[in-house]
């Protein structure tokens, strides 16, 4: 937290916004609702990307960032962001070399800026950029929609940066803005239904369109909770993780407060890839404050702040969310609940290094050599991976090192890209750890990108002490034994390996209703 004053103390002169006069706001003006049928006539489709399809999301590792000039943002955000990922900078020719003496003035690391000649007609890259997919050839690829707003030249700059970047580039008619989506990188995504009213087709088209062309086979598509003028899920929600979502709160007295809650409800009620809950995280915006609109970029956390007494609370709630993640707060112009994010877009690293794992579940006991560990991995580079970098490591906090353990290539032809191992077995407590890999490109990529996965540990025969069909561990079989196991059966998800162990009352190694019907006959004829 220390860093974060910091920031804050030492440099206040550099928020100050490069925001011209005039600028267009990120909703409709009056003048362009005049011309919202101008939308459905810039539309330029093509066949859907090779399958399968995947999805990339905001939390995945970005080379770079796409603004454009005049900013939307301080110059000290674009510096920040200058010192890790190359800045692609949206600018007219006419106005490249104010560009650049702003951004030189600014303490912009001017070597890791390109500029992309054009011109745009807002800075709301977020909503109008190019959304990204690793398609079917195994290359990271544009996919494209109609922006909702009748702005022709911030409609181009997703081919603008296909061409720039000599990457395969595919167009949906479909009506959208980047601001109104996220998505897990599983195939899992989420927008308000704004997406459905300004598009005149059947939902049902609606979602087969995301699924062609951006592989997502399950969409939420929920309604707005905030009731602002604009619909976009960027102002309310983020997907932090492929397990975790940030939701905002607000108090009981809010106008919205009903509808907040009763969506925070939907997300801990839905499952991840993995079919497991997701953990629920939220940011405290008593005045509607822009905290869920920040911006994941690698290692960081790019948090909108508005010097309000609540600043301090909603870094509080990123650092709990994502231990390890360097928390950053900036100022800005930012617009109630629309701020960073919205003006900012990541360009993914065209060649990056997947690891895919679902973290482990609390309470999982040890068997065999500890507890299993499994990753499926994939170096877009096609460089090759170098096996003996691919380790998990863990500790426990109050250890100061790392240990390490080596991951192991399944020998089953089919699955040549998953790789297992363990953690030795510990006594009962918090085990983190993250995952490590490397291909022959240079890339060295960690699972999650920062910080670490974390644990509740439980050493080997915890669960004999368990009874059959005791759920909870409370010594008796109840009701509340019977609510738990119809819940975990119809969820598919248990909480530790306990429960598990002890939900197959009929012992024919499935669980499923049968075994709910079998705890019933257990209380009543004991």
């Amino acid at each position: 937290m220390k860093k974060i004053i910091l920031v804050l103390v030492l440099f206040p002169s550099l928020f100050a916004t490069d925001r011209f006069e005039g600028e267009l706001p990120i909703g409709l003006t009056e003048e362009e609702k005049t011309r919202i049928h101008e939308i459905y006539n810039m539309g330029r489709e093509t066949d859907p990307p090779p399958g399968p399809i995947r999805n990339i999301a905001e939390y995945e590792r970005m080379e770079g960032v796409l603004i454009r000039y005049p900013f939307g943002i301080s110059t000290a955000v674009i510096a920040e962001m200058s010192e890790d990922v190359t800045v692609y900078c949206l600018v007219s020719s006419s106005q490249q070399n104010s560009a650049n003496s702003s951004m030189a003035n600014g303490g912009v690391n001017m070597e890791n800026v390109v500029y992309v000649t054009g011109s745009t007609d807002s800075y709301w890259t977020r909503d109008y950029g190019p959304w990204w997919v690793v398609d079917g050839n195994r290359d990271v690829s544009v996919v494209d929609f109609t922006y909702n707003r009748p702005r022709p030249n911030d409609n181009q700059a997703p081919l603008k940066m296909a061409n720039y970047l000599d990457v395969p580039y595919f167009a949906s008619d479909i009506v959208h803005a980047g601001g109104n989506y996220m998505t897990d990188g599983m195939g899992i995504s989420a927008s308000t239904d704004l997406v459905y009213v300004e598009n005149s087709i059947p939902n049902s088209q609606v979602l087969q369109i995301m699924e062609d062309y951006y592989g997502i086979e399950t969409y939420h598509v929920l309604d707005d909770p905030n009731n602002t003028y604009i619909d976009h899920i960027d102002c309310w929600g983020k997907y932090l993780s492929p397990t975790k979502v940030l939701i905002r709160e607000v108090p009981t007295s809010h106008a919205q407060y009903g509808e907040i809650e009763a969506t925070a409800t939907y997300f801990g009620n839905s499952t991840n890839e993995w079919g497991e809950p997701w953990d629920v995280y939220r940011v405290w915006t008593p005045n509607d404050q822009p905290y869920t609109n920040s911006l994941i970029l690698n290692e960081k956390v790019l948090v909108p702040v508005t010097g309000s007494s609540w600043d301090d609370e909603a870094l509080t709630a990123y650092e709990e969310a994502m231990p390890g993640f360097d928390i950053l707060p900036f100022t800005g112009t930012w617009e109630s609940t629309d701020a960073l994010h919205c003006r900012v877009k990541g360009i993914p690293d065209l060649g990056m290094l997947q690891i895919f794992h679902n973290p482990i579940n609390d309470s999982t006991e040890a068997i065999d050599n500890g507890y299993p560990v499994e990753v499926i991995i994939d170096d877009l580079s096609d460089a090759g991976l170098i096996e003996d970098s691919i380790k998990v490591f863990w500790k426990n906090p109050g250890m100061n090192e790392w240990n390490s353990e080596y991951l192991y290539v399944s020998d089953v032809p089919e699955e040549s890209n998953t790789w297992s191992g363990w953690i030795p077995t510990q006594e009962e407590g918090t085990i983190q750890y993250y995952i490590q890999s490397a291909d022959s490109s240079g890339r060295i990529e960690n699972s999650p990108l920062a910080g670490w996965h974390e644990f509740w540990a439980l050493p080997p025969n915890t669960c004999l002490e368990w009874d059959l069909g005791d759920m909870n561990n409370s010594g008796n079989i109840d009701i509340f034994d019977i609510l738990l196991l119809a819940d975990y059966v119809n969820s598919g998800y248990f909480p530790g390996s306990c429960p598990q162990t002890v939900s197959d009352i009929n012992g024919d190694g499935n669980l499923n209703l049968i075994d709910v019907i079998a705890l019933v006959n257990m209380i009543i004829y004991p």
